[in-house]
């Protein structure tokens, strides 16, 4: 089969590997498509911890496809079934694991980053961590689940009100989707704020009122029409975002990390924020099972729309083009999706 590998960092290749067989509790997929995220262009950077990836390895950490292999314990899929597919490869044994936190796991073995990912034909995966696909639904639109049951875990986590007042750091695919999240809430007001002016027109695509590369925050606390705004979440990752939302939320507001920074870096944040802020403060380290099955659930009532987000294509040979496309910062981009036709 064709794939991706990354042999060691900054040096990746578009080659041949065998087929993976089927262990009895796993199923082979066949994939249809695998979106490139900023987390893949660390792996091939070398910039994540030692303990989240594993050279060499077939990245891709976001896909579908349709299952064309079942083991023989497999009960609840069979060949020509279409699926999104957790990634975390929990141990089932650990403290977290034995309360319900898969994403936590002491392990932290992930497809994509310590297994072989989507960026391959096929991928084997375990048939407990496969969810149907509607059929009404595309394959290339459920990729979408994968980054977007993240930022409804901690959306949801945060108990927002309706009418809320949003600012988002970040308008990439992650705030994008923050964007689809936030309009189940009803909010009065969603402000986008980039660094790329050529992100304005997909934070109006995603549902943001309003868009800015003004990083002042007091002009930005005034732009709320109050002292601050309700919420304000982080999807760019590095500290200065962060830094950033802890100074335009109002007292008693809430604070929303999804991106994260690298090891080693720190937050400079006066003592005294959280106290007199009375602040609310919500980190999240990817999803749960559960918010990815409320994910799939809204993609498939029509609740949440991704197919708009998903802006280029570009085929599996050409893979070292999706990586530039990623890292550019030249024209409007959402998600940049890997074909396998």
């Amino acid at each position: 089969m064709k794939a991706i590998v990354v042999s060691e960092p900054s040096r990746f290749e578009f080659t041949d590997l065998p087929t993976p067989g089927c262990d009895p509790d796993q199923v082979v997929i066949r994939t249809d498509s695998c979106g490139i995220c900023g987390t893949d262009l660390e792996i091939i950077r070398g910039n994540l911890p030692p303990a989240f990836t594993r050279y060499p390895v077939v990245p891709g950490h976001e896909w579908t496809g349709t299952v064309e292999e079942a083991g023989k314990n497999v009960k609840n899929l069979r060949p020509g079934d279409r699926v999104s597919v957790e990634g975390y490869l929990d141990c089932g044994v650990c403290r977290h694991c034995r309360a319900g936190e898969r994403n936590l796991c002491e392990t932290h073995q992930q497809i994509g980053m310590t297994h072989n990912g989507g960026f391959a034909e096929y991928v084997a995966a375990p048939a407990r961590s496969c969810h149907k696909v509607a059929d009404h639904v595309t394959l290339e639109e459920a990729v979408m689940v994968e980054p977007a049951s993240t930022v409804v875990r901690s959306i949801e986590r945060a108990r927002l009100a309706d009418g809320v007042r949003a600012a988002i750091v970040g308008c990439g695919t992650i705030g994008q989707v923050a964007a689809r999240v936030l309009g189940l809430y009803s909010p009065a007001a969603i402000l986008g704020i980039d660094v790329s002016e050529s992100q304005c027109t997909m934070a109006a695509r995603a549902g943001m009122t309003e868009f800015t590369t003004n990083l002042n925050p007091e002009e930005l606390r005034q732009m709320s029409g109050w002292e601050g705004w309700d919420v304000a979440i982080n999807c760019a990752g590095g500290c200065k975002a962060t830094e950033l939302c802890f100074e335009l939320v109002r007292r008693g507001g809430t604070v929303i990390l999804i991106g994260g920074a690298p090891d080693g870096q720190k937050v400079s944040i006066p003592g005294n924020r959280f106290v007199m802020g009375d602040l609310q403060v919500v980190g999240v380290c990817g999803y749960t099972r559960e918010s990815w099955g409320r994910t799939l659930q809204l993609l498939e009532s029509g609740e949440l729309k991704f197919k708009d987000l998903i802006t280029h294509h570009v085929p599996l040979a050409e893979f070292g083009r999706a990586v530039k496309l990623v890292g550019s910062k030249t024209e409007p981009m959402g998600k940049v999706m890997v074909t396998y036709n």
